[in-house]
């Protein structure tokens, strides 16, 4: 669920092991998607020397099917783990916000599953164009 929110909303890694629960917006025009209309990172990349930078990242109709990945993971997958008041939206079964490694590790296997190139990168999925 994780690597397929960051292939909809084109996110970094750092962007997604930084989002909290309460980093999903509405939008007004869209308000079928509910609670998944964007993601606010606050953990964007920076500028040479800078703070890191916001972005709001609206969901597109081409990648509204990740409203209902991210509905399942809320409802069904995140409190399995018995999160408590943890704010973080990627949590692990120990309780924690997921790490850089953690991320990397799922896409690894993830490319393993699908026997991809071992050149590919969970960045390389911000950079995938359909033709």
């Amino acid at each position: 669920m994780v690597l397929k929110t960051v292939y909809a909303y084109g996110l970094r890694r750092q962007e997604t092991c930084g989002l909290d629960l309460a980093d999903t917006r509405r939008n007004a025009k869209v308000p079928s998607y509910g609670r998944f209309g964007g993601i606010f990172v606050r953990y964007g990349k920076a500028s040479k020397g800078g703070p890191p930078k916001r972005r709001l990242v609206l969901t597109v109709p081409e990648m509204d099917w990740c409203v209902d990945v991210l509905e399942q993971y809320w409802n069904e997958v995140r409190p399995a783990f018995s999160p408590g008041r943890h704010p973080a939206l990627w949590v692990t079964e120990r309780r924690g916000r997921m790490s850089l490694r953690r991320l990397n590790d799922a896409f690894d296997n993830a490319r393993q599953d699908a026997d991809l190139p071992k050149e590919l990168d969970l960045h390389s999925l911000r950079h995938i164009v359909s033709a």
